[in-house]
């Protein structure tokens, strides 16, 4: 018997016991039958109040803490409560995720650090805040989350690991940790221990652990992969060279270098559980909200034999954690359409109650934090590439990689100029496909077709924000920084 039948049954079975326990209606007389008929009435067909919605977030949470953990180079798929599932890596990212909603589609608007935490900050893509590129600086007057929430009366701080000298505004506190992810959690937990807590603060944390050269693992990558006898190490020049010799990869180095990556995540998520634990000393939890994401991701040899990130438009480099942990509704929920880190910014003023700027290219997620399992296909993820014409625009699950003018990017200082081509036009459908390693542009031209349409009114329809944005002047000693992090072509 299906379900349904079964439930007639149950309910057939129930009313049969109901009214064997009632009344013998035919010895009552008309009065005393109509009393009963009214009676059975309010036995058999009141029914309990339905249960109020919960309230909207929009505005529930004004006034209290944020917090912001975002951590450098942390590939989606390399966290287990987004499917990994070769080795443990993140279990106190995970509790954290488990207490709120994730976004098992996020994107970054470009799989570069400072680009993509700048779309974190003001909710724009990167054309729109200027920071098109490593090094280059916001405008002073850009409207940003410390600027935002300073002016509603929060105290401030931020401790990073990168992109420290992008002219950052609005912060009480802000000190850089140099990459040593120890200092990140040193400088913030000794800040809250200063702050006035009847006050509400925002606090952002950036970790740099899985950032080649992968430090953050140590030793670990050795118990992770004991029997590994090649030369594959966490070492930058170990490491730059597979790309600038090049040095080819044999199955049994990747698998080493996955475990590279993997103990520089376990690292990392070791040094977020003491944050968060820290945190849970200074702050109320049931009045603060956790953010969780990362700036990108990391190819891993996964294309053109390339271990980094920058010069990548795959999913490998693009795909990102991204959740939110709001106090009060019930959590452990993860929503499945495409989102992006422009929306991290209109969220939290939403959840918080303040006004917008007059300029978003990211809208408010607070739709999926109330219902997670709504329907529909999404919002498009769209990726820009510096001053090159290189785009990605997805569409539920595909997804068109854009090259028109054929450029080959230099992805590092003296590699080959051909390392990473790009195609002019590619077509991957995620779905099947997560990798994208099988083109379909010339099996679907109607569909390519079609996304180009949707990549063309999405540019178009980016409000283009007041005032300046950023600008690109990079002095000698920053330039020699971002050299040694093998961003900078020399």
């Amino acid at each position: 018997m299906n379900a349904l039948g079964t439930a007639t049954r149950e309910i057939a079975s129930h009313t049969a016991s109901s009214m064997s326990s009632q009344p013998n209606l035919r010895l009552l007389g008309p009065a005393s039958l109509l009393t009963a008929l009214v009676m059975l009435g309010a036995v058999s067909c009141t029914q309990p109040e339905p249960a109020a919605p919960p309230p909207g977030l929009s505005g529930s949470v004004a006034g209290y803490n944020v917090v912001l953990i975002s951590i450098d180079t942390l590939r989606a798929d390399r966290l287990n409560s987004l499917g990994y599932e070769t080795r443990v890596t993140s279990e106190r990212m995970d509790e954290l995720m488990s207490r709120g909603v994730s976004f098992a589609q996020a994107s970054a608007p470009r799989s570069l650090t400072w680009p993509s935490l700048a779309s974190v900050l003001t909710g724009l893509y990167p054309s729109g805040h200027g920071l098109i590129a490593n090094g280059y600086s916001l405008a002073d007057d850009q409207p940003t989350l410390p600027r935002l929430l300073k002016d509603a009366g929060y105290q401030t701080g931020a401790f990073l690991s990168n992109m420290c000298k992008a002219n950052h505004t609005g912060w009480d506190s802000f000190a850089c940790a140099g990459g040593v992810d120890k200092k990140v959690n040193d400088s913030a937990l000794a800040w809250l221990d200063e702050v006035d807590t009847s006050q509400p603060v925002l606090l952002w944390a950036h970790y740099f652990g899985p950032h080649p050269p992968y430090y953050n693992g140590g030793e670990l990558a050795r118990q992770l992969d004991p029997d590994y006898t090649g030369e594959l190490l966490p070492k930058k020049w170990a490491l730059d060279r597979v790309m600038t010799e090049p040095v080819e990869l044999d199955e049994r180095d990747v698998q080493h270098l996955d475990a590279i990556y993997d103990a520089a995540v376990i690292g990392t998520d070791r040094f977020v559980g003491r944050l968060l634990d820290g945190v849970a000393e200074r702050l109320d939890l049931e009045r603060t909200v956790f953010v969780l994401l990362s700036d990108h991701g990391e190819d891993l040899y996964q294309h053109n034999e390339y271990i980094y990130h920058a010069c990548s438009p795959y999913q490998t480099s693009l795909h990102v954690p991204l959740a939110f942990v709001v106090p009060g509704r019930s959590g452990d929920a993860q929503v499945q359409q495409p989102v992006e880190l422009v929306d991290v910014l209109p969220t939290l003023l939403d959840l918080l109650g303040l006004e917008q700027p007059g300029c978003q290219h990211g809208s408010s997620l607070v739709p999926y934090l109330e219902r997670p399992t709504r329907g529909g296909a999404g919002k498009p993820a769209y990726s820009q590439y510096g001053e090159q014409k290189i785009r990605t625009f997805r569409e539920a699950n595909w997804k068109l990689v854009v090259n028109p003018d054929e450029y080959l990017p230099v992805c590092m200082a003296n590699t080959p100029p051909d390392l990473y081509p790009i195609p002019q036009i590619g077509l991957y459908d995620l779905a099947t496909d997560p990798g994208e390693t099988n083109d379909l542009s010339q099996a679907h031209p109607e569909r390519v077709g079609e996304l180009l349409d949707g990549l063309s009114r999405h540019e178009e329809s980016l409000c283009v924000p007041r005032g300046g944005t950023g600008t690109n002047a990079i002095d000698d000693e920053l330039r020699k920084e971002l050299e040694a992090l093998g961003y900078v072509a020399g």
